[in-house]
């Protein structure tokens, strides 16, 4: 009955021997609270808001503060699978997929293909520079200023109180805080990407750029074993990936409140263990410039959950799709057959 089936993944780390640290996440979704009170003109907001990125103002503010200690142990109950692109956990005895298909499905972001020749920069690169050279850059000094070691704090800053600030510029500054302030958020102190200030040369082209895929890239490669670290190849992945989930704290970029969301999505259980009023708020209902002032769901109720005999889970939600070519699709992901057998087994409601 107990016995070990070798067909299925191995766990990261064994059962109930997870490791209780903290996360240093620096995303932040507040950003999305402060652009809906900052850009109450309809143009600028209408213009977004019409976009996918503007997907991103119907999320429930109720389950929006970041829990560093819910996302630390869905990542400590991963299973060792040999996919690049995909996050299986386990919660409770059930499997929960994170892939680019859910990440799609939980944001509402486009997760279609990368145009043509496109590399997603790798801001975890050893030396890697998202100003170098700015301030000779015509656009990056039409849209962000003179100076290359500008703030998104300082644009956003900007932005509300430029009473003087040209109507075309609201637009492209405020999709540089999204991007480079929640999305793809690589550093504590966040600052403007250049080459994604090049891409607002057309805002339209910027806004049907698959930032779903891109912000997906750069959130999961830091969840999973990772192939270099600073720059350098890695021996041993995995070995590395449990030393840094032991640490005090460990870095995690981009955007991996979607991994936070999916869990309440997938574990409705979890919604009942946050600390803050039912209530079916988004982002849009908002009108007030900040998110609402309530903790994050705790460590312990995590684990009440997850002990609860009538724990249910869906280890892949609905999804649902965009329009777009190779939505949530890798021409390169491998199958693994562990995985398939897994899959095989929940199918039939093993």
């Amino acid at each position: 009955e107990n016995a070990v089936d070798l067909r299925l993944p191995k766990r990261l780390f064994a059962t109930d021997k997870f490791p209780r640290h903290r996360l240093n996440i620096y995303s932040r979704p507040n950003i999305l609270a402060f652009l809906r009170h900052v850009l109450r003109d309809p143009p600028a907001f209408r213009k977004i808001g019409e976009s996918s990125l503007g997907k991103l103002f119907d999320l429930p503010t109720r389950q929006i503060p970041v829990s560093c200690k819910l996302i630390h142990s869905l990542m400590s109950r991963q299973l060792l699978c040999n996919q690049e692109y995909t996050l299986w956990s386990v919660f409770g005895k059930d499997p929960l997929r994170f892939s680019l298909e859910e990440f799609g499905t939980i944001t509402g972001l486009n997760c279609g293909g990368l145009p043509e020749g496109y590399e997603a920069p790798d801001h975890n690169r050893k030396g890697a520079n998202k100003q170098k050279g700015a301030q000779k850059d015509l656009l990056w000094e039409q849209i962000v200023g003179k100076y290359n070691n500008i703030t998104i704090a300082d644009l956003a800053d900007e932005l509300e109180n430029d009473t003087q600030m040209d109507e075309w510029r609201k637009i492209p500054l405020s999709l540089i805080i999204i991007v480079d302030g929640m999305l793809i958020a690589s550093q504590q102190t966040h600052r403007p990407t250049l080459r994604y200030v090049q891409m607002l040369e057309d805002v339209d082209t910027f806004l049907e750029f698959p930032w779903g895929r891109e912000s997906f890239v750069h959130t999961i490669r830091c969840m999973r074993p990772p192939k270099f670290d600073k720059g350098k190849p890695v021996d041993n992945p995995v070995d590395l990936l449990r030393l840094k989930l032991k640490q005090e704290s460990f870095r995690l970029t981009s955007f991996p409140l979607a991994l936070q969301l999916l869990a309440f999505k997938a574990i409705l259980m979890l919604q009942s263990k946050i600390p803050a009023p039912q209530n079916e708020q988004t982002i849009m209902d908002l009108t007030q410039p900040n998110l609402p002032n309530h903790p994050s769901i705790e460590l312990d109720s995590v684990l009440q959950v997850e002990d609860n005999p009538t724990l249910l889970v869906t280890p892949l939600i609905p999804l649902v799709r965009g329009p777009q070519p190779m939505w949530g699709l890798w021409s390169n992901e491998k199958t693994y057959d562990k995985v398939t057998y897994m899959e095989q087994l929940k199918a039939n409601n093993h």
